[in-house]
């Protein structure tokens, strides 16, 4: 709003110099202009209320040394209304009696500036506030849609976290349903129909039977492959994380930081949960840790597990330990590396490339 502050003063300024310039001598006129647009410019950035009012009061001061700058007063009101110094104009008007001997269409004219100065003022200083308003709510509008749309975000990622869950869920039914029911009677339908080829050896009979047990052999094969297929999808890598190290968070500081996507390979996943379970294990037999510290990251090319505790207790050897053992071989099956060291604490580092960057 410096502008329109900067052109109210341009105008008071012209119109005061039509005042002036009415004089045959030109010297103090142009004195007077010249402290005029000073004091003018000092107005329109100084900011504090108490150089404010002495630039005022040194301008009133000015006047009485110089008589000519009486008429640029309208300028120093314009600038005592910004600041609300009401007192500061009623001080001023007293020299209105310093242009007694002016003509009376300049003395209305000065009092006319005088006032448009002062409406000037608070006219700019109404539009500065309802500009500071606009800005503010506007900056708060911005902050609360801001705000808003992490929420609506972190909403839609819970619901579909918990569609996926409940999809794992309803595998996970599935699973045991043809398990429970199906494989069972597939199982009975096999030992029924063996028991035929055994008590019939007759031909064709025979031969259709033994036929018939291969189908429901074959059969029972494909479901015990459907059903692990759906088990082994239903498993959240996630929750069996937070489930294997849920029963020590009484006793140990345990931080889970988890990024991974849902479209993570079954035999990683196990990888990564035995790992996890093996590891707690390990911190329970054989560290003094209070604090053991998770991360599960995957990568374009890799997924990555990291362990780490903040045990003293340094171990007497590595890699000797059926855990360790155990870890190493199914990360090695995945054509993944994994390193266990002691540094400020216990740590296992695995990582295993994606099936797209295996060779």
């Amino acid at each position: 709003m410096l502008t329109n502050r900067l052109i109210d003063n341009v105008i008071l300024m012209m119109l005061a110099a039509v005042m002036v310039f009415q004089e045959t001598d030109m010297v103090e006129p142009v004195l007077a202009l010249l402290i005029s647009v000073i004091g003018a410019a000092l107005g329109l950035y100084i900011s504090d209320r108490r150089l404010a009012a002495a630039l005022g009061a040194g301008f009133a001061v000015g006047c009485v040394l110089l008589p000519e700058l009486i008429i640029f007063m309208p300028v120093m009101f314009y600038h005592m209304a910004r600041h609300k110094f009401w007192w500061g104009i009623a001080c001023g008007l007293p020299f209105l009696a310093l242009l007694g001997d002016a003509r009376p269409w300049k003395i209305a004219l000065w009092i006319g500036l005088s006032c448009l100065g002062v409406i000037l003022a608070e006219r700019t200083g109404k539009a500065e506030q309802l500009t500071e308003e606009m800005i503010r709510v506007r900056d708060s509008s911005t902050e609360l849609n801001l705000a808003l749309r992490e929420k609506n975000k972190s909403l839609m990622e819970k619901q579909d976290y918990e569609i996926y869950l409940a999809t794992l869920k309803e595998r996970n039914r599935i699973a045991r349903e043809i398990h429970d029911n199906v494989g069972h009677m597939l199982s009975r339908s096999i030992l029924q129909v063996g028991a035929l080829c055994t008590v019939y050896k007759e031909e064709p009979l025979h031969g259709q039977m033994d036929s018939i047990n291969e189908t429901l052999n074959l059969a029972m094969n494909s479901i015990r492959e459907s059903v692990h297929d759906l088990h082994d999808d239903s498993i959240d890598l996630k929750q069996a994380i937070l489930e294997a190290t849920g029963a020590m968070a009484e006793k140990y500081r345990i931080h889970v930081d988890y990024d991974m996507s849902a479209g993570v390979p079954r035999n990683v996943k196990y990888c990564f949960i035995t790992t996890v379970k093996e590891a707690m294990s390990n911190v329970v037999k054989h560290s003094d840790a209070d604090r053991v510290e998770i991360i599960l990251r995957e990568h374009p090319g890799f997924y990555q597990l990291s362990i780490e505790d903040n045990g003293t207790i340094q171990p007497a050897s590595e890699g000797d330990g059926i855990g360790l053992s155990n870890m190493k071989e199914r990360v090695e099956a995945l054509q993944g590396t994994i390193r266990v060291g002691f540094e400020e604490g216990f740590r296992i580092f695995i990582s295993i490339r994606k099936k797209s960057d295996m060779e």
